[in-house]
């Protein structure tokens, strides 16, 4: 019997077909090393769930050993599990608590194995760099024109758009700061040239002054007001950038060990097989970089309600364990003192057209990309890790917001994994895009640089492909451009409380 279905623990009741299966056709999928097998009362479509087993309405539906939500009315053996007939439920977060120590033990990571090496950039303060960016930078939405002008006119520079700083709460404009200097502080940049507009809320020359005290990298600063206007600014931008890249162009590379690596982890337009495959995948790869002692980052804590238990099981102590949950829970209250529920917009419709019913399934696949070892930190939004091995940020479930705040906190290479696909990048770091998603990996190779499809086909293991990923995130380390990279992809967003005042 062809296996076209895969059960993800042995107490599921649905499994998920990795083939498209007409009705009346066998699924046939393997449990406790058995094939077993049924047959479909309607056609099931690729990465979609069929029911094990006759469900009542309010029965609980598993998958990965978890509650995925209830039925909202009965589902036949056979039949199609998807977003319409089952929901989620609130999460009982007091239940989930653990008590804490008076005083907790240091956390110790130890490396475990000899790590690999790459070529990179060294810096004054902090990691290297494994690009060597001058970076053009907007204080403004009113800087982010002549910025992208005068990345245009210099090899080597790049530059964000930046469609605020103006007109914003404190709270707004805190986090845009933030992130705003956490780019300039990235070790992929070499220096950076800030264009402002001169009645911005944080001018150009304080934006500057505050990079300044934080790093001794080059950095200067133009308002297009006080240079007299659009050509006079990109005229001086232009010289002072070139002046940057003449002397990161005369930088030489030096070897350095793997620890030194912070790698962002993040998914974006997911479908089934993001949790099946490239998820696992890529948890692996963080897995074998942790235990070389490279610091691996993951984020979207939206994303992890549903399957939050689960990650704070990997906290390293009691604290961390109770602020992975503490995070979930303010999200949640965050949203709700708005009059929104994180579930109306959670899953997307492109996760549901992918087989994702409900938060809680798209959580528990999401939360695999951050392998297996301990959590030693929680962060805050566009914060630097303190410590080294696997730490989560606290972000938006929006992938782009996510990929910039991680980047703001000092990650010099992003892999993204996708179960339908996106084009997305980042101008300061790279970013990998892969998937499991064999049809996806087809219509997008434009887009994607690795297929984890053999996964799904039974042709490789998850660890199998996660140990390719990191001889493919090596070379990204070394100088190998990802797709996005090359087309010269810069997405960034960045997450606000409130509307603009």
């Amino acid at each position: 019997m062809h296996i076209n279905a895969l059960m993800m623990n042995e107490h599921d009741n649905v499994v998920t077909c990795v083939e498209e299966v007409q009705k009346g056709n066998e699924v046939v999928y393997v449990k406790n090393g058995k094939k077993e097998s049924l047959i479909a009362e309607e056609t099931i479509a690729y990465c979609h769930k069929i029911a094990l087993i006759d469900l009542k309405k309010g029965e609980e539906v598993i998958k990965y050993g978890e509650l995925l939500g209830l039925t909202n009315c009965e589902i036949g053996k056979g039949h199609l599990v998807n977003h319409e007939n089952i929901y989620s439920v609130p999460r009982d977060y007091d239940s989930e608590l653990v008590k804490e120590e008076e005083e907790e033990k240091p956390i110790e990571v130890v490396k475990t194995k000899d790590g690999l090496k790459f070529w990179g950039y060294r810096r004054a303060e902090g990691r290297p760099g494994i690009r060597n960016h001058v970076l053009i930078l907007p204080s403004c939405a009113c800087g982010s024109e002549t910025s992208r002008i005068v990345a245009s006119q210099v090899r080597g520079a790049v530059n964000i758009v930046f469609n605020t700083g103006c007109s914003d709460v404190e709270a707004n404009t805190m986090m845009s700061q933030k992130v705003l200097t956490g780019f300039a502080l990235n070790p992929n940049v070499y220096g950076i040239v800030i264009i402002g507009l001169g009645c911005e809320t944080v001018g150009h020359d304080k934006l500057r002054d505050k990079i300044k005290a934080m790093t001794s990298k080059p950095v200067v600063s133009f308002g297009i007001q006080e240079e007299g206007g659009t050509l006079k600014t990109i005229e001086k931008s232009v010289r002072a950038a070139r002046i940057m890249a003449q002397e990161a162009g005369a930088q030489q590379k030096e070897l350095f060990d793997i620890s030194e690596l912070l790698m962002g982890i993040e998914c974006g337009g997911s479908d089934a097989t993001s949790g099946i495959a490239s998820n696992p995948a890529v948890g692996e790869l963080s897995d074998l970089l942790v235990d070389q002692g490279a610091t691996t980052m993951m984020s979207e804590s939206i994303e992890w309600i549903g399957g939050e238990h689960v990650l704070a099981k990997r906290a390293a102590n009691a604290k961390i364990h109770n602020e992975i949950i503490e995070v979930c829970r303010a999200y949640e209250e965050h949203l709700l003192s708005a009059g929104q529920d994180c579930r109306a917009g959670q899953p997307t419709p492109g996760n549901k057209a992918g087989g994702l019913s409900t938060l809680d399934e798209k959580s528990l696949g999401c939360i695999r990309k951050g392998g297996t070892r301990p959590i030693v930190e929680v962060l805050e939004q566009a914060v630097r890790p303190t410590q080294h091995g696997a730490v989560v940020m606290d972000t938006a479930g929006y992938d782009i917001s996510s990929v910039t705040s991680m980047v703001a906190g000092g990650c010099q290479v992003v892999i993204f994994t996708t179960g339908r696909g996106t084009p997305t990048g980042n101008a300061i770091v790279p970013v990998l895009k892969v998937t499991a998603n064999e049809n996806t990996y087809k219509k997008m190779e434009d887009n994607m640089d690795v297929d984890l499809s053999a996964i799904i086909r039974g042709e490789k293991t998850y660890q199998e492909m996660g140990a390719e990923l990191l001889n493919v995130i090596h070379e990204v380390a070394n100088g190998r451009l990802t797709k996005a990279e090359a087309y010269g992809f810069s997405d960034i967003a960045i997450d606000h409380v409130c509307r603009f005042v």
